[in-house]
């Protein structure tokens, strides 16, 4: 997945890349969305050391998206399953007394919290692998000359 951002900010062998928010983005949290909704903020590998101002091109691998994808919201949502499953066969055979409907979901809620903390902490950490940092693959000099894939198969 290939997008175009402009360098920010550097830091270290990064740089900060603001670029435009497509409708194929959706809210996975790898980048950090401005007040407007409409540009993201994300920190990308700066291999080709771009300097801050410049126009370039960002990519982070399609099966790299899916797997993040999945890491914010397929492990909360199973965490949030297992949570509550759990604990609406555990309220019934401890005989506890409280509601089981209830007592299921507030569980299911918490565990799912509890999962966006750790995965944020790993985060931060960087325990996550660098293979789904984004990286920037080129310094664009004149925008007007990019073109979409759609325009390519246009001829335009």
């Amino acid at each position: 997945m290939k997008e175009i951002g402009t360098v920010k900010a550097l830091r270290g062998n990064n740089a900060e890349v603001e670029i435009k928010r497509n409708s194929a983005c959706g809210d996975c949290g790898a980048c950090h969305v401005s007040k407007d909704q409409s540009v993201m903020l994300t920190t990308a590998k700066n291999s080709v050391n771009a300097k801050s101002g410049e126009t370039v091109e960002v990519e982070m691998q399609f099966a790299n998206v899916f797997v993040a994808a999945f890491i914010m919201y397929g492990i909360p949502l199973i965490a949030f399953i297992l949570g509550s499953c759990v604990a609406y066969y555990l309220v019934d055979a401890l005989s506890i007394g409280w509601d089981q409907v209830l007592t299921s979901f507030l569980t299911g809620i918490s565990l799912t919290a509890v999962t966006y903390l750790v995965i944020r902490n790993f985060d931060r950490q960087g325990r996550f692998n660098s293979k789904y940092q984004p990286v920037i693959i080129a310094v664009i000099e004149n925008i007007e000359t990019i073109s979409t894939p759609m325009e390519k198969r246009m001829g335009n």
